[in-house]
């Protein structure tokens, strides 16, 4: 019934009724991916020479994103523009909760890492800063291999998330001036 009401020229109007509606979402979409996005950044340290002291697993990655970031790092201290000492790492596991009959049902994982900076201008060393990840994962002995591979995983994304604040840290010192 409806198609004997179309005639041709309902038709063109159909037609030209979908290209308008289809040129209309092609201008949106041009609008939006237009718009400017850009992925975030981090944020630029005021320090141009680093020297870091201290010896970590993070201290491996932290390197590579201060150069990354156009940030020299001296191999001596009075080079040094900041100085920042890796004091301590440590890697816990807890047991969070327990089944009744006393297995380990969850566990929690908590990652960190103590530093210190000092100015090249400054007499005396910043206070200890911590900066800390944790994480909880469910445990079951049947899935023993699955969930060491989900710790290994777990610990990396800590050190992510750790190397992201201490560089979010620096990036928030500024120079005396």
């Amino acid at each position: 019934m409806l198609l004997s009401r179309l005639t041709p020229l309902s038709l063109n109007r159909l037609s030209l009724a979908r290209v308008l509606q289809n040129c209309g979402w092609m201008v949106l979409l041009a609008a939006l991916t237009s718009c400017g996005f850009q992925l975030r950044q981090p944020s630029p340290i005021a320090f141009k020479s680093i020297f870091i002291s201290g010896s970590s697993t993070i201290s491996v990655p932290l390197r590579k994103a201060l150069t990354e970031q156009g940030i020299k790092l001296v191999e001596s201290s009075e080079d040094a523009e900041l100085q920042l000492e890796l004091l301590k790492e440590e890697n816990e596991q807890r047991i969070l909760s327990l089944s009744g009959t006393g297995v380990v049902r969850e566990y929690e994982l908590y990652y960190r890492v103590q530093y210190r900076t000092k100015a090249a201008d400054q007499p005396v060393w910043t206070p200890p800063l911590v900066m800390e990840g944790r994480r909880d994962y469910t445990y079951n002995d049947a899935n023993l291999l699955a969930k060491q591979t989900e710790q290994k995983l777990l610990t990396e994304s800590m050190q992510t998330d750790v190397l992201n604040g201490i560089l979010r840290r620096l990036s928030a010192l500024k120079k005396a001036e």
